[in-house]
């Protein structure tokens, strides 16, 4: 049983040290919720032609060979440069703070994720 969140980021650790295949689908199952979240939270404004909602990337798995397994989620050239606008505001539009939001709305699932890939890797 994990006690607190110090241990359970030490034994994230082993995992992803010890077992990258498990470690490896925790991150892609997180992956798609954060991206599934951020789509979700993203503004929309029906009058623009592209929109930061359907543009959101998610890269391939990254540090395998160093334990450091990760993905990155955000937006593609085409919309990116704009992402800090409604994030952060202007001094004509409040900050809306959507990807903080994002990763406010998914840290406690994304260790429930990573919690249960860490049993089953432990137990293959």
């Amino acid at each position: 049983m994990v006690d607190g969140l110090e241990e359970l980021q030490r034994n994230i650790t082993k995992l992803k040290l010890n077992n990258k295949k498990a470690a490896i689908r925790g991150v892609n199952r997180v992956s798609e919720l954060v991206s599934d979240k951020l789509k979700s939270n993203t503004p929309y404004d029906a009058d623009a032609s592209d929109h930061l909602r359907d543009d959101v990337k998610t890269t391939g798995v990254t540090g395998a060979t160093k334990g450091d397994i990760s993905k990155d989620i955000g937006f593609g050239k085409k919309t990116g440069w704009r992402y800090h606008f409604p994030e952060f505001g202007t001094t004509k539009q409040a900050p809306q703070a959507f990807a903080q939001k994002t990763v406010n709305q998914s840290k406690s699932e994304a260790l429930e994720i990573y919690k249960d890939e860490l049993r089953k890797g432990n137990q293959l």
